[in-house]
């Protein structure tokens, strides 16, 4: 019986059944051998006892009756002997049922000592279950729920983890990168080549924070030390805003960034929802064509179960197998073949981000049949 409740109430009936259990054994008694039997004799000497203790003035001037049976109580017009005898019965059921009470309520919380015990001895970071058998059934959704705490925490401590490996590695071949080229551009002989070495070494810094960026996002999604702040913003305006902020980029590269569609008003969070656009022009940017074009534009789709609004960037470059579409938004993940190296962060954060607005993310060709199309839907707006 491991309910705290059942154990209770498991002792209490045990009172009560052995309460039962005398007065049927007194109640047999009498009618077997009339008032001349072992329980009138004790019973009566008891209450001859008790009366006899009291101070003198509380003695009663007529000596005491004998005790009657608890079915001749109340006629006797309140027997002392009889009462003092029934007080103190009832003190000894009521100590009894507190001594049970007691014990029901040891063997119920041992187990929780133990747990507790175990928890004293554990080692920093260990979060493994707590273990729920033995403990009481009013115990254990406490146990559960700490268990799921443990849980959580053990995963956040195991992305801190992984976010302090990934950080190393992926930043270890940049710095290294920018090392390299300081030195080529401190032992350049001529100016042209000291030029072309300090431009390298610019393009290796831009990327290098870039990659800061990211994972500086990443870490803060996967935290969740950013509350969504939700409102109500049309989607085409911010895209409008993003944009701009790649215009030199794209003319630097030849490319033809534009931006068309409908205004399209989405609740969501205008930080988390620039990051996302800015990781799908950022992608479509460094794996589209030099001299190609990437096209952002906001629409409404209407589904079964109402409108979305859509988030698109299309490029025209060497594009993704089909078989590749899904793993591309993994986590440090990049596609074959590709000659341009990325960090394999911006389309993992894209989902994160859609994950936390509620959205999906579809793929299919780009421009021509050629390059890649992101589409991000949003849930039908109110």
């Amino acid at each position: 019986m491991r309910s705290l409740q059942w154990r209770m109430l498991a002792a209490l009936g045990l009172v009560i059944v052995l309460a039962w259990s005398i007065s049927i054994a007194m109640f047999a008694a009498v009618l077997v051998s009339g008032r001349a039997n072992f329980w009138h004799e004790h019973l009566d000497w008891l209450g001859q006892a008790l009366v006899g203790s009291l101070p003198d003035h509380w003695k009663p001037e007529a000596p005491p009756h004998a005790l009657p049976n608890a079915a001749q109580l109340p006629g006797r017009g309140g027997d002392p002997s009889g009462i003092l005898t029934a007080m103190l019965l009832n003190t000894v059921e009521l100590a009894i049922v507190g001594l049970l009470m007691w014990w029901a309520v040891v063997a119920s919380l041992r187990p929780l000592k133990a747990i507790s015990a175990e928890i004293g001895r554990r080692r920093a970071f260990d979060a493994a279950p707590l273990p729920t058998e033995r403990v009481p059934s009013e115990l254990r959704p406490l146990l559960v729920a700490f268990n799921a705490l443990l849980g959580r925490v053990d995963t956040a401590m195991k992305a801190e983890h992984q976010f302090i490996a990934d950080a190393a590695h992926e930043l270890r071949t940049p710095l290294a990168a920018l090392h390299v080229q300081a030195d080529v551009a401190l032992l350049a002989g001529t100016l042209e080549r000291k030029d072309e070495a300090l431009r390298k070494l610019l393009d290796i810094a831009q990327r290098s924070h870039r990659l800061a960026e990211q994972l500086l996002d990443l870490a803060r999604l996967d935290a969740g030390l950013h509350a969504l702040s939700v409102q109500r913003i049309d989607l085409l305006e911010l895209a409008n805003h993003v944009v701009d902020e790649f215009v030199v980029r794209a003319e630097g590269r030849g490319t033809r960034l534009s931006i068309d569609g409908t205004s399209c008003w989405v609740r969501c969070d205008v930080d988390e929802m620039g990051i996302l656009i800015r990781n799908l022009i950022d992608n479509a940017l460094r794996h589209g064509r030099a001299d190609g074009a990437v096209e952002v534009s906001c629409s409404q789709v209407v589904r079964e179960d109402g409108t979305h609004p859509v988030l698109e960037v299309v490029d025209d470059g060497p594009g993704v197998p089909e078989s590749e579409r899904v793993v591309i938004f993994e986590r440090f993940y990049r596609a074959k073949g590709s000659v341009v190296r990325g960090s394999g962060i911006g389309l993992s954060l894209v989902v994160r981000i859609a994950e936390l607005h509620e959205a999906s993310i579809e793929t299919g060709a780009g421009m021509g049949g050629a390059g890649l199309c992101v589409r991000v839907v949003f849930p039908p707006q109110d």
